[in-house]
């Protein structure tokens, strides 16, 4: 069994490595074979928004080593991420690696999910509202099941070592990956968020002023006061419309994205023709 531990924190020997090192430490007295890996330590470059990758399978123009990020990660039987929190989200990496994902996004149906689980050091409280957002996109396009996440305050460097409990925490997480791993039991063991699927507290208020949606699944409902507190419900038909569900992705892309393509080729004279002042522009 083979455990990885994705670092999005450029510092060194800091409070997301020392939480993510521990982690592996408790998943080792399992049993588990680990690995911790650095995303910084690997050229992760923007993606040009070309489409490539979802007419060629496997295809990708960029040329960096990202796809070895994905290799170990389809090779791993676990996941644990782990990133600071820079101005209210994540780090910059990690929003790279995220865009990166389409390669390996639409091309998960008919793998098994495996257990993911999220730590976040952060300095201040309340600064925090996105951390666990980007984390439940990256762990849905890559066919990761979230079982587990925790912030942690701890503003210092290193700081966290003086933190027992975030120390113990981390030890506790790291054994529970080993455990879901070994059971394929993946329901999730972290303190309860609002939206059911991937437990964050975000919601988004649509336009009617009725409706309220979870804008990282994508699923509706509504919002109620019950003995003065805000209470949410969604309906259990409206999971069938939860953007990560395998069937959802495929007819996004089939019905969505895949027909783009002729439109494209049909095109692409006309756009040409069309777009040559705005090449012209200014490059003078």
């Amino acid at each position: 069994m083979k455990i990885l531990a994705l670092n999005g924190s450029v510092r060194k020997y800091g409070n997301t490595e020392i939480l993510l090192k521990q982690a592996l430490m408790g998943a080792e007295a399992e049993g588990a074979e680990v690995e911790h890996l650095k995303l910084t330590d690997y050229e992760i470059g923007p993606c040009q928004g070309c489409g490539l990758c979802l007419f060629r399978e496997n295809v990708c123009q960029v040329k960096d080593n990202t796809h070895v990020i994905f290799e170990k990660v389809e090779a791993a039987d676990g996941v644990i991420l782990g990133a600071p929190c820079y101005f209210l989200e994540l780090t910059a990496i990690v929003k790279q690696l995220i865009d990166r994902t389409w390669i390996v996004g639409h091309n998960k149906i008919g793998k098994p999910p495996k257990p993911a689980s999220v730590i976040v050091p952060y300095a201040t409280r309340g600064w925090i509202p996105y951390i666990f957002m980007q984390a439940n996109i990256l762990f849905n396009t890559m066919c990761l099941t979230k079982i587990n996440q925790a912030a942690i305050c701890t503003q210092g460097i290193s700081e966290v070592v003086m933190d027992e409990g975030a120390i113990a925490l981390a030890d506790r997480m790291g054994r529970e990956i080993v455990e879901a791993v070994r059971t394929q039991d993946l329901h999730y063991r972290g303190e309860e968020g609002v939206c059911p699927r991937c437990h964050d507290k975000l919601l988004r208020v649509l336009q009617d002023r009725e409706t309220i949606e979870c804008p990282t699944c994508g699923v509706r409902g509504k919002l109620y006061i019950v003995n003065g507190k805000i209470d949410v419900r969604f309906e259990e038909e409206a999971w069938k419309d939860c953007r990560f569900n395998l069937d959802v992705s495929y007819n996004h892309y089939t019905y969505h994205i895949a027909p783009s393509k002729d439109y494209f080729l049909r095109t692409k004279d006309e756009r040409k023709k069309r777009s040559q002042k705005y090449r012209e522009y200014l490059e003078k």
